[in-house]
């Protein structure tokens, strides 16, 4: 599973990074701006994007609108990362089109839950073909 990053805040990015990378993603890709993102996504296509809920003038919500509108990046699951801890700015993120919101400081367990929660989903395997596990090869011990 391929996924990016979106913040300029680089203690933000090492957290994030560090927790990604100890769930096995190794796919980890860094962006500061949505141009950037849309840039990133036409080269290699993300399945998993975190973005930072203060972009400059951007709020997450705001930056839902925008990239739940391109049909790029619209079909990835999207996380926004924010101080706001208020039910107005998660009810408006959650309308604009958030997977999940998660509240900093952010946490190995928090983040991992929220991930874990949003893989085993169905809106992450729509569209892709996954193997009933009884037809995968038996792995004897």
């Amino acid at each position: 599973m391929n996924s990016v990053i979106m913040s300029e805040d680089q203690l933000l990015i090492r957290v994030l990074r560090v927790i990604i990378k100890s769930m096995g993603l190794e796919q980890v890709q860094v962006v500061s701006d949505l141009l950037q993102l849309r840039r990133c996504q036409a080269d290699r296509r993300h399945d998993l994007i975190l973005a930072d809920g203060e972009l400059g003038a951007l709020d997450g919500a705001d930056l839902l609108l925008l990239v739940r509108a391109d049909p790029l990046l619209a079909p990835s699951l999207f996380v926004i990362v924010t101080e706001d801890t208020s039910s107005r700015f998660f009810e408006k993120c959650m309308r604009h089109g958030a997977d999940a919101v998660i509240h900093k400081p952010v946490t190995p367990v928090g983040l991992t839950g929220t991930l874990v929660r949003l893989l085993a989903s169905r809106r992450a395997w729509r569209g892709k073909v996954v193997p009933h596990p009884r037809s995968l090869p038996r792995q004897d011990r």
